[in-house]
């Protein structure tokens, strides 16, 4: 039977007792029906883990004792960034979900040409929000330990702005290159992976991440959708270069 995972940010050591928040104590006790001194796993999202024994409060809340300590190593040794172009709703996502799954280090949504999606200031943060927490759920069902930071959202333009010389990649399925031609020095620094949204990037958008460092590839003779083209190129370099 498989432990269930929690994330707690704290720095853990054997014997200390934590609490679970209310939402985690609903789904512990409530949802997953979970006993006292059941035992659950936690991690800190900065890398520890540690074996717990969940300790029943009330009818509604729950703390945990520390048993063991640990920091396994659950990341890939291949750093890569994200740079998603803000897609729709569940497509948006799925796509922080899977690419967490695989070993994402980093994930930057970005404002394109063809984005459809529109957030003012108020909207923005809680958003931004909601994919952290999106990318926390993945983090505790992958069992990765490291949570990754989901940044503030920018414009395509001003992030190329701020970041000259990207190592990376620009999806573009007109491109001539593919991820065979890519050299393997490519992974000696964090790769940028710059996806599109529904629409796609513009010609435009192509040639300004172009001159600003990324390489165009394709992903063969067909055309991915914005959800299914990051966790596809994302999976290839882990084969190419990562722990696959």
């Amino acid at each position: 039977m498989r432990i269930p995972r929690f994330y707690v940010p704290a720095d853990y050591l054997a014997g200390q007792t934590l609490s679970l928040s209310k939402e985690q104590s609903h789904y512990a006790l409530t949802v997953l029906r979970m006993k006292h001194q059941r035992p659950l796993e936690i991690f800190n999202g900065q890398g520890q883990q540690a074996q717990a024994t969940l300790l029943v409060t009330s009818r509604r809340t729950a703390d945990l004792l520390i048993d063991t300590v640990a920091s396994p190593q659950t990341e890939s040794p291949l750093q890569t960034i994200l740079l998603q172009g803000i897609s729709k709703g569940d497509r948006m996502d799925y796509t922080l979900q899977k690419t967490v799954e695989l070993g994402i280090s980093v994930i930057q949504p970005l404002f394109t040409e063809h984005c459809d999606v529109k957030l003012d200031d108020d909207k923005l943060d809680k958003k931004r929000q909601q994919w952290q927490d999106i990318v926390i759920s993945a983090c505790e069902q992958s069992g990765r330990n490291v949570v990754p930071q989901v940044l503030t959202p920018l414009t395509l333009t001003d992030w190329l702005a701020h970041n000259p010389n990207a190592n990376g990649l620009v999806l573009n399925p007109y491109a001539s290159n593919t991820l065979k031609t890519l050299p393997p020095t490519m992974a000696q620094t964090p790769i940028h992976l710059l996806i599109g949204p529904e629409g796609g990037l513009s010609d435009a958008e192509v040639q300004q991440a172009t001159q600003a460092g990324l390489t165009p590839v394709k992903l063969g003779p067909r055309i991915l959708r914005t959800e299914t083209a990051g966790v596809t190129v994302l999976a290839i370099l882990q084969s190419l270069w990562g722990d696959f």
